[in-house]
């Protein structure tokens, strides 16, 4: 009599793994046994398959980085893409999930694979790691119970200070704390525009170039504001927080 044995192979995990903000860092960016825990993934979705690698290269993953595996993923990928793509996580293969700069899915695409994981009873399992969002609220001295991150302002003159309008309404109304980001090239111009639309007493806080050795966060009233260069967030990552 042959026995037939019933192996039931067990799904891989998905992986959502934080980048350096700064991408020329070479300090470790993630905790000990969670970069213990990665070593064995060779199949990943990423963002841009150049970051990628450099930031691959840092995590001395046990697969040569030539054989690793890389899955372009952004804002446009659809659920049948990825359904193309994670079969190796049906036998057993663990993936993961990079973004260019800080936390996956966090004003980074990523979403719809982490959306399709939970569809399919996938385990998701996400790792601590840097966020310029988080960071620069933890520094600002500003409200961290009531906040919204809004992404990137309208780039109408008219919808941009309606929408700025709105805001300083809701600061006053609930004490509430506003963050957004500019294209860095864009970053002067908009700091300008603030100052010139927001009531002197709004408090706004920019953090630029976080974790890298020349981090800048500057916190004060809008008033204060008018007293200094303007010009000092040129072509640097910002984040914009007003309360």
């Amino acid at each position: 009599k042959i026995q037939v044995l019933n192996l039931k192979v067990s799904k891989g995990n998905l992986y959502l793994i934080p980048s350096p903000i700064e991408q020329n860092s070479t300090k470790n960016f993630l905790i000990s046994h969670q970069q213990e825990e990665i070593k064995k993934i060779k199949y990943f979705f990423v963002e841009n398959q150049k970051t990628a690698r450099a930031i691959l290269k840092k995590l001395e993953l046990n697969t040569p980085l030539q054989e690793i595996i890389i899955f372009e993923n952004n804002q446009n990928t659809k659920l049948t893409e990825i359904d193309h793509l994670i079969g190796p996580i049906y036998s057993g293969h663990d993936f993961g999930l990079i973004s260019d700069s800080g936390l996956p899915c966090i004003a980074d695409p990523g979403n719809m694979v982490v959306y399709y994981a939970h569809q399919h009873n996938i385990q998701i399992k996400p790792l601590i790691g840097p966020s310029s969002i988080f960071l620069s609220l933890m520094a600002s001295g500003f409200n961290g119970q009531n906040f919204e991150f809004v992404g990137y302002l309208p780039i109408n003159q008219i919808e941009k200070k309606k929408r700025l309008i709105n805001y300083q309404e809701k600061i006053r109304s609930e004490n509430k704390t506003f963050i957004f980001i500019e294209t860095p090239y864009r970053n002067n111009k908009l700091l300008g525009e603030l100052i010139d639309i927001l009531n002197s007493n709004t408090r706004l806080c920019i953090a630029y170039n976080l974790t890298a050795s020349d981090e800048r966060i500057i916190s004060k009233k809008v008033a204060d504001w008018k007293k200094n260069d303007l010009t000092i967030l040129d072509k640097k990552p910002c984040i914009f927080l007003i309360n």
